[in-house]
């Protein structure tokens, strides 16, 4: 089979025509004289006539081959097939199953090493009008990670797997996206190397009628590698719970631990459980896989604690630690002020042998609160964090209301709930399990004045204030809850979320903090303190950190961030739990994301076969090496001919002319 490159440069070959041309019009001028010996010369020139055409035939026909040699090779002759290398330009995206699951061992090396390898060789074949880009499929929210040959490769220098679930889908659908943009006459080409982990494959996607969208992929190639081998059992551990967080400083706290077990064969012999804080294990016990175990946690200190619990490998290595970060603070000092109602009692009682919050005279107390808002503006002056619980009755409205202005506080409580009106507590709540419940008596809490620092914590459905926080002009927080806390007002105080919730009023919320999460999946985004200097990872490296840019960690560990002053926070970063799962998918099922494209899957174990066979759009090899040495075989031709025919023209006419002297004086042409 043979092609072309630019084939519009063998219009060249018309080129050839001018050779012929000026053979056919050139004329012969001859110079007739007469000469008594004329017979002598016409005896030469039929004896040389023959030679002299044959040259003059071959010297035309060396210049048309050159010329015409010339077009082809500007053209770009292609012969066969070619290999990988003698490909068309080409756009392509290459996705990496990155994700935990691609710690899986291969031999003696990770799954992630071998992707990498492959990688590699398709980058080696990359040519100049190629366009290359490479595709992280645990984040599938980037558009990208690098583009270029020289940053795909940077980047294989040090991957890494990621903390996070792989969404296949996303990303090849982001790829096809990306290939569509930079195409610009190239072919289109996916490279995916994946695990074929079930949980990354999601089922098939339909549009809105029902009926099948249109196929997605269409005129692109698509090359897949899927890890040989079945599914592999699998024991993690799941996130370790503790009774309450923030934890309590210089107090004992318990650890719920589930063992989790993929698989067929789960083991029936106990594993060990170590949990380790501050670089020491401070508790070690024994539990099945399928059960939950309590740890001891012992007296720690307020501030950050990190840590992580292990267990011995069973299955993925990856997942055998599972690394936490907790914030430990000392109990709030609280007192109660006016008549509150039993539930709230109850309450703090259990916070209080919990060793939750001490209740304590006002002096001494930090958090005051305030029934009806009873001595609001004693403690505001004085300084105190007062949590202003409402009546039952509105009746008292008025009373509260006047404290509250008194108090300088810009808001007041309004009665205008229509009669067997309901609302539920609106979701997302700034405490679990708290979205969702019934709220039967509510009061409108309205702004009255300017309050940049006041913040609604909890909305009902309806869009109502349910709880709002605010501080001060002379620094003193406080909280307004909209309904009372009776069991005619809402289902909170015969709830399980009570104490919990009671907890977080009375401790971070009213104390200007915020009960927040500070384990996270690989992949989440995290806003940095506007105070922070620089964050250390978990190999004990440290980056700069910009105050109040959002953070992305991929990988799991323990991090931390410092500021002038010293740690402004501290998080942990693990793979969610579903990511231990390594159940094989359906290569049908992936397929079914982008229908339209031209799959194949390269099974070889090796970067070799991986090679041989990515880069479809062949187009054969350039046959220009054997075109220029025939070119200058007979550009040599062409000279030597030529410099033959000039040596004839100028040398005197051998033959009778020499045995006649006085016949050289005719002019031969």
């Amino acid at each position: 089979m043979i092609g072309f490159l630019a084939p519009l440069f063998l219009i060249g070959a018309i080129a050839a025509a001018i050779p012929i041309i000026l053979h056919l019009i050139r004329r012969r001028e001859v110079r007739r004289i007469e000469f008594p010996a004329m017979r002598y010369l016409r005896r030469a020139e039929k004896r040389h006539a023959k030679r002299l055409r044959i040259r003059h035939l071959l010297l035309l026909a060396t210049r048309v081959f050159i010329i015409c040699l010339l077009a082809i090779l500007a053209a770009g002759p292609l012969i066969g097939r070619g290999g990988s290398a003698d490909h068309r330009p080409t756009a392509l995206a290459i996705i990496i199953d990155d994700s935990q699951s691609s710690t899986q061992l291969l031999g003696d090396r990770r799954l992630l090493d071998h992707y990498a390898e492959r990688v590699e060789a398709a980058l080696d074949l990359v040519a100049l009008d190629d366009q290359v880009a490479v595709f992280s499929a645990a984040t599938a929210d980037r558009p990208m990670i690098v583009q270029g040959v020289a940053a795909a490769r940077a980047y294989l220098e040090d991957v890494q797997p990621a903390a996070a679930l792989a969404h296949l889908p996303e990303t090849l659908r982001r790829a096809d996206a990306w290939t569509r943009t930079v195409a610009d006459g190239r072919a289109r080409e996916i490279h995916l190397l994946t695990d074929l982990q079930r949980v990354s494959i999601p089922g098939r996607s339909t549009s809105a009628d029902g009926a099948e969208s249109e196929s997605p992929g269409t005129g692109i190639t698509l090359f897949a590698y899927a890890a040989p081998g079945g599914t592999q059992p699998n024991g993690t551990l799941g996130p370790p719970t503790p009774e309450f967080t923030p934890l309590n400083a210089r107090r004992d706290t318990r650890v719920s631990v589930p063992l989790v077990w993929y698989g067929a064969d789960m083991p029936e012999t106990p594993v060990v459980v170590r949990l380790i804080a501050g670089g020491n294990v401070v508790t070690v016990a024994e539990a099945k896989f399928g059960s939950t175990t309590l740890l001891r946690l012992p007296p720690q200190d307020s501030g950050w604690v990190q840590g992580y619990i292990e267990i011995d490998n069973h299955g993925l290595a990856a997942d055998d630690r599972r690394y936490f970060t907790w914030f430990a603070r000392p109990s709030a000092r609280v007192s109660v002020l006016g008549d509150v109602d039993d539930f709230v009692t109850h309450a703090l009682t259990a916070l209080q042998h919990g060793g939750r919050l001490q209740l304590v005279a006002p002096s001494v107390a930090e958090v005051w609160v305030a029934a009806s808002g009873a001595q609001l503006q004693e403690g505001l002056a004085r300084g105190r964090a007062v949590v202003v619980l409402p009546p039952s009755s509105a009746l008292e409205l008025p009373r509260l209301n006047r404290r509250l202005t008194q108090a300088g506080l810009p808001w007041r409580y309004e009665n205008v709930q229509s009669s067997g009106g309901a609302a539920r507590i609106a979701d997302p709540s700034p405490l679990a399990g708290l979205g969702g419940l019934l709220v039967q008596q509510w009061y409108r809490l309205v702004l009255t004045g300017l309050s940049p620092g006041d913040s609604t914590l909890i909305r009902l459905s309806n869009g109502d204030p349910w709880v709002v926080r605010g501080t001060t002009p002379g620094g003193a927080s406080y909280l307004l809850l909209a309904s009372p806390m009776t069991p005619s007002a809402s289902a909170l105080p015969v709830s399980a979320g009570m104490v919990p919730f009671m907890d977080a009023a009375l401790g971070e919320w009213v104390r200007r903090g915020e009960i927040s999460e500070f384990n996270l999946v690989g992949g989440a985004s995290l806003r940095i303190p506007s105070r922070a200097r620089n964050i250390e990872h978990p190999d004990g490296s440290s980056s700069a950190a910009e105050g109040g840019a959002s953070f992305q960690a991929r990988r799991a560990g323990n991090y931390t961030v410092r500021g002038d002053d010293g740690v402004t926070l501290a998080f942990s970063v693990n793979a969610p739990l579903a990511e231990a799962d390594l159940e094989r998918g359906e290569r049908a099922s992936l397929q079914e994301v982008l229908p339209g494209a031209d799959w194949s899957w390269i099974r070889g174990d090796d970067a070799k076969a991986w090679a041989d066979a990515v880069f479809g759009t062949r187009r054969g090899r350039l046959a220009w090496r054997p075109l220029i040495a025939l070119l200058i075989v007979f550009a040599i031709l062409e000279s030597s001919l030529a410099a033959a025919g000039r040596r004839r023209a100028v040398s005197p006419v051998a033959g009778p002319l020499d045995r006649h002297p006085e016949q050289q004086a005719a002019e031969v042409s």
